[in-house]
């Protein structure tokens, strides 16, 4: 796919309309794991309203909440959207046959079950459910890898050198060494170097800027262009990115265990940096061409929050004192990962796949005789349960909140803290109304 000329981004009245995306390759239908992911973030919405009532000492406080949230909707909502949704983009990209409904189905039985299992195993304090939990999950990343390596190695020629392919390699590889540092966290106790903080901040990398983040930015490559009807911007800068993000990502998760932030982790932290701006460069340029709409900016604007944890990096890393405890930035920071760019992301795809149902290659011609193929939502009849007004105070909501954590000594952090997370819940709990009306 050509690169779009920069003198020619904006298109003249005669041309307003972009030109449609094409998309080839099988069906991308709904799978037990959707709908075990749309579950996951109803649940994760109750958990958050209880943590909100109990900050303000309305319900009893429970130690098990915190962490619950998060693991249920990364790892029930976000893992589970991934997991069935990577097999079949690999194989309508490489144009191979995908895994079968009842493989799906019994997958997806396993990963639920696995993680009810490590999640009881760990509020419970039973580390033998816990471990059992956690390798049942383990062995199942392995499934999802070998899935996408052998579509790969069964496939020629330049569809199997694509970097969305790489992504979709290299993101079930990083969380298999994420969901390993898990057992030395909570049931082993393993001793490294970099002590327990450093096994915790080395499997948060691995999870989040690994699996996650790389699965995204794999997915939203190719996907995103479709939400505005357009070509991507660059396919040159999308491959140039790839290396950046793959030799990023190994120090970011080596550097913590090795208890060297300020030399591995930082070489890391500028490599997958880079990175991401040739990525979000690329978005917002396609995001100009194209057809705006509520749930595209919604994603665009989610992205800047994947770097806001490494916004404080560096002054974690070099001992730079900003007069605020390390746990609160620790906690602000990943709320910004987690509420600011991954759960935007996965009320959108949750959307767009309830909306679908199936993606089905179409026959339809453009105005110039040209064939093309349907993408996944035409961007003309995109739902319109957010806009411009919604995104903006879902970001502000997300920093308000943030501020809140970093600021909990100070009586007005309250005030931050309660009006931006009640804002939040209100547009999640919206969000999760439309997704069901959709269906």
């Amino acid at each position: 796919m050509a690169d779009t000329n920069p003198r020619n981004s904006r298109p003249s009245d005669s041309e307003h309309r972009p030109t449609r995306r094409t998309t080839d390759g099988s069906t991308l239908s709904l799978t037990p794991f959707h709908v075990g992911g749309i579950a996951f973030l109803f649940v994760g919405f109750a958990l958050a309203l209880y943590q909100g009532l109990q900050g303000f000492e309305l319900v009893p406080q429970v130690s098990w909440i915190t962490w619950t949230h998060i693991h249920f909707v990364t790892i029930g909502a976000f893992t589970q959207l991934l997991f069935g949704t990577l097999p079949q983009l690999t194989a309508r990209k490489l144009e191979r046959p995908g895994p079968s409904a009842l493989t799906l189905g019994a997958v997806s039985l396993g990963l639920n079950s696995a993680l009810l299992l490590a999640w009881y195993g760990r509020a419970s304090g039973t580390l033998l459910w816990f471990d059992v939990g956690l390798g049942t999950i383990w062995l199942l990343t392995v499934w999802l890898f070998a899935v996408v390596l052998v579509m790969v190695r069964r496939s020629e020629g330049e569809r199997a050198r694509d970097p969305t392919v790489g992504f979709y390699l290299l993101s079930p590889f990083v969380y298999l060494i994420g969901l390993t540092f898990a057992f030395g966290l909570y049931s082993h106790g393993w001793d490294v170097p970099g002590g327990w903080y450093g096994l915790r901040e080395a499997h948060v990398h691995a999870n989040a800027w690994g699996f996650l983040g790389l699965a995204a930015i794999g997915t939203l490559y190719d996907l995103f262009p479709q939400l505005v009807d357009a070509e991507l911007y660059s396919e040159r800068l999308k491959r140039y990115s790839f290396p950046l993000f793959a030799l990023g990502i190994v120090p970011l998760v080596v550097g913590p265990v090795l208890g060297m932030g300020k030399t591995v982790t930082a070489i890391g932290l500028v490599l997958y940096a880079a990175g991401y701006v040739l990525y979000v460069y690329t978005l917002v340029r396609t995001y100009r061409v194209g057809t705006p709409n509520g749930t595209a900016l919604s994603v665009l604007v989610a992205q800047l929050w994947i770097l806001g944890p490494a916004g404080f990096a560096p002054f974690i890393l070099f001992g730079v004192p900003l007069g605020i405890p390390e746990p609160w930035i620790e906690t602000g920071a990943l709320h910004f990962f987690f509420m600011g760019w991954a759960l935007p992301i996965a009320l959108a795809g949750s959307l767009l796949v309830a909306r679908t149902l199936e993606w089905t290659p179409g026959t339809a011609r453009d105005d110039d005789g040209g064939g093309h193929v349907d993408g996944l939502v035409p961007a003309a009849n995109l739902s319109s349960v957010v806009g411009p007004r919604a995104v903006l105070v879902w970001n502000l909501a997300v920093l308000a909140v943030g501020i809140g954590f970093f600021y909990q000594d100070q009586s007005w952090s309250v005030l931050l803290h309660g009006s931006g997370f009640t804002a939040l819940l209100a547009l999640w709990g919206y969000y999760l109304v439309k997704i069901v009306e959709q269906r």
